[in-house]
């Protein structure tokens, strides 16, 4: 359906106000009307119609650039993420022990290079430090030194920040998967399957 802009109706309202006014003030006038009028046959009248505007739909082209950029922005998140898990299992292993760090830390290290695989194909830089707790994203740096106090709290505490870790990376994960490209799906699919993997292992030590 074809919706006028708000100008439009502005400037239609404003018309009829002023017809509106300039009639009342002929109905009270008591002046005698001029012996004779002239009428312009072809004097234009107004019209309070006024063409409907309407935005221009999307271009297909521009809708794929669109999603095309919003993989892009996934896939530098996910490769961070998954460095996350890693570097908070590797300091959180080294501060309590315990089998169930080490190797899902090393597990980890596998999820990385799954999605750096996938970088090159999509004109991107891998956004990795080397160093243990250096992130490039600012929201992943965050949550990395909170996870790490959370962490050294106790044991315990440690455990629940591995099911939290798990847990997020699943929920990411799934929603990425909506509209991922077979290529992508096919690792996201192994990521997931290995999130719900720690996810249990971490389970079982609480």
């Amino acid at each position: 359906m074809m919706i006028a802009s708000k100008a439009a109706r502005l400037a239609t309202s404003a018309a009829l106000a002023a017809l509106i006014s300039t009639t009342v003030v002929l109905a009270g006038c008591t002046a005698s009307p001029p012996e004779s009028t002239t009428v312009d046959p072809v004097a234009p009248t107004a019209s309070l119609s006024t063409p409907p505007s309407t935005s221009p739909e999307p271009l297909e082209s521009d809708v794929a650039a669109d999603a095309e950029t919003e993989l892009r922005a996934q896939l530098l998140y996910l490769i961070e993420e998954e460095k996350l898990a890693h570097d908070v299992y590797t300091v959180l292993g080294d501060t309590w022990g315990g089998n169930v760090f080490v190797n899902i830390a090393a597990s980890e290290t596998t999820h990385q290079e799954a999605v750096a695989a996938l970088l090159p194909d999509y004109g991107l830089t891998d956004p990795r430090v080397n160093e243990v707790g250096l992130f490039q994203d600012a929201s992943l740096q965050t949550l990395y030194d909170q996870l790490i106090a959370e962490g050294m709290r106790s044991r315990d505490d440690a455990i629940d920040v591995g099911v939290l870790i798990e847990q997020t990376d699943i929920a990411d994960l799934t929603e990425a998967l909506d509209d991922a490209p077979d290529d992508v799906a096919v690792v996201l699919e192994r990521l997931l399957a290995g999130s719900q993997n720690h996810l249990a292992a971490f389970e079982r030590q609480a």
